[in-house]
């Protein structure tokens, strides 16, 4: 160094923590009950044979990078949609500002109740499908946690959450109440009540062979509530396998009953 000359100062290198911000559940979709996705076909590396760890970094990477393409927590793959009685689907849409991997606890609780049940823990998919013929029928709500505690130490790992709104669970069939059957002429006239706990009516039909079905409309006109009044009135004479009477609720859930054909004919 020359006599009068200084140092200098040619670069600086800090290492800093980032702020660890709060995971955000942005939205909760609960779909139409029955309603289920199939697993999409798979576009990332394929698990190797023989290798017991595939969940190396470079992997992770891999799969978070793929993740990213589709959307990250906030747009899962589905695959086709099909239909499975008794299943709940539920979707969400979460993000975190720093980027942390977020990992999912689903909670539940029927109307009127003040704890929450936890239904699923650590979650990695904004998705779960939900078997609702495990609990009893009635009005519920559902709360997605996101946690970044994969991401961050213990002391500085944050969960965010969001409640849905309020959606039905129904897996019982409506009940037939069969007030008479009786001639009126060469005609017969069967009068009954279809009534629901739960869920309003949503379609009567009834049948003389069991494939051919003919919808029958309540006595007020429409079918909106869960006891319905209805009058059916048959020309032709009711045959030897009787009439076969079907009611749906708005929840899908059927229910058939047999009348036979009145006495005197």
């Amino acid at each position: 160094m020359a006599r009068g000359e200084g140092p200098v100062l040619t670069s600086v290198t800090a290492a800093y923590l980032q702020r660890n911000l709060r995971p955000q559940v942005r939205s909760i979709t609960v779909h139409p009950p029955g309603i289920v996705y199939q697993k999409p076909y798979g576009t990332g590396d394929p698990d190797l044979a023989g290798f017991d760890n595939q969940t190396t970094p470079d992997r992770k990477l891999a799969q978070a990078a793929q993740n990213a393409q589709q959307g990250g927590s906030g747009s899962p793959s589905l695959g086709r949609r099909t239909y499975h009685k008794g299943l709940q689907t539920i979707m969400w849409r979460a993000d975190d500002e720093n980027d942390d991997e977020l990992t999912f606890e689903v909670q539940y609780r029927r109307e009127g109740e003040t704890t929450w049940k936890v239904l699923r823990k650590d979650l990695q998919e904004p998705i779960l499908v939900w078997d609702t013929t495990t609990v009893p029928n009635g009005t519920y709500f559902v709360k997605i946690v996101a946690s970044d505690a994969r991401s961050n130490a213990a002391g500085n790992a944050l969960t965010g959450g969001l409640e849905s709104a309020t959606f039905e669970i129904d897996n019982t069939p409506p009940e037939f109440r069969i007030g008479s059957v009786r001639l009126d002429g060469p005609r017969t006239v069967v009068t009954f009540d279809v009534t629901d706990d739960h869920s309003p009516i949503q379609m009567v039909e009834y049948s003389g062979d069991g494939q051919r079905w003919v919808p029958v409309f309540p006595t007020d006109g429409i079918a909106d509530s869960r006891t319905e009044h209805y009058v059916v009135t048959l020309v032709d004479p009711v045959g030897p396998r009787g009439l076969t009477l079907r009611a749906t609720d708005s929840m899908n859930n059927v229910a058939t009953t047999q009348v036979s054909a009145p006495s005197g004919r």
